[in-house]
């Protein structure tokens, strides 16, 4: 059986275990009747493909582990994970998530930052029905916040390099190494935790996280553009005037880079399609698809090799694996090595 094979069975065994636990989790810690349940579950239900859910499982089956004793913290990741997105979309202002209306575009802002602060508790709560110590427990919920506020501060760092004057790619790398990488960092390195894996092994494997962080962020950048990211139009993040990494590689690129400010820095709802249509020209004339394809089979490479020296058998591949599975939204594209 392949890696991706063994990842798919996973999904098909745990993922309807922890989806039962998603739902429950929160009824048994709110208040009865309470509109936070709704709203809750509202954002779960629309969808997305569980990978904070799975990465503990599979790093735990690598490690030598029974993968169903770490549901409760497969479950714990994706609910933060979802926190997160209820209020990026309130920062953001978007309309649409994977398709249908955000949370506070259905429920109002107020109910939305009630959402998203409640998810976190949720998350948290999620911890302690998983069956360790009460040490392991404190120790896990103690990385479990450090890895949180490493996100949140991700955020606030991506909003900063909006106003920043020149902003570079290497301040984008460490923006995302908080906002996302965290959210890889946390099931991949927490599942080693729970297995008792030597701190060598963890520390390699937070490694390879930081790296499959960014190229899951650079592969989102590059979907706003170029493939289907579920929100209401293409080109989302450049009326939003995003420093992603396509706006920062043609930035630096091209001679346009007076009129490409311009246009990112026009406020969301001045923004029109033909700028954001004269904004993409851009990009395509230094073919930032391009600089951002290679740039993910590097930091492919570059995640593999942060655990190859490990004696975790087969981590390389596993690894591999891994990016192959968070890249399937692009595994078409010519450019891009997989496999």
């Amino acid at each position: 059986m392949t890696i991706a094979q063994s990842i798919d069975e996973l999904r098909a065994r745990h993922l309807p275990a922890i989806m039962q636990l998603l739902a429950a989790g929160p009824q048994e810690i709110t208040p009865k009747n309470s509109s936070l349940l709704e709203e809750c579950a509202y954002q779960l239900n629309t969808g997305g493909k569980r990978l904070r859910a799975l990465l503990p499982l599979v790093i735990a089956q690598a490690l030598g582990n029974d993968p169903a004793k770490l549901v409760p913290f497969g479950a714990a990741c994706e609910m933060l994970h979802n926190a997160t997105l209820v209020h990026d979309d309130v920062q953001d202002g978007d309309d649409e998530r994977r398709g249908a209306p955000t949370v506070w575009k259905r429920y109002g802002l107020p109910a939305a930052i009630n959402c998203g602060d409640a998810m976190f508790y949720y998350a948290l709560s999620l911890l302690y029905t998983l069956d360790i110590t009460a040490e392991q427990k404190v120790a896990l919920s103690s990385f479990f916040m450090q890895e949180t506020l490493k996100v949140i501060n991700g955020q606030e760092l991506e909003f900063a390099l909006q106003k920043a004057e020149n902003p570079t790619l290497a301040q984008y790398s460490v923006m995302v190494e908080g906002k996302t990488s965290g959210l890889f960092a946390l099931p991949i390195v927490g599942a080693a935790k729970i297995c008792g894996a030597a701190p060598a092994i963890q520390e390699a494997l937070a490694n390879a996280a930081k790296y499959l962080g960014i190229l899951f962020q650079i592969q989102d950048d590059f979907l706003d553009i170029y493939g289907q990211k579920g929100r209401a139009f293409v080109g989302s993040d450049i009326a939003e005037g995003k420093r992603s990494f396509l706006a920062l590689y043609a930035l630096s690129a091209t001679k346009d880079h007076g009129r490409l400010r311009a246009i990112l820095d026009t406020p969301r709802n001045e923004t029109s399609k033909e700028m954001i249509a004269e904004a993409i020209a851009i990009f395509d004339s230094v073919d930032t698809a391009g600089a951002a394809l290679q740039e993910i089979n590097t930091l492919k490479n570059k995640a593999m090799d942060a655990v190859s020296a490990t004696l975790f058998p087969g981590a390389a591949e596993l690894i591999s694996a891994i990016a192959d599975m968070l890249l399937v939204a692009i595994k078409d594209e010519p450019r891009l090595i997989t496999g």
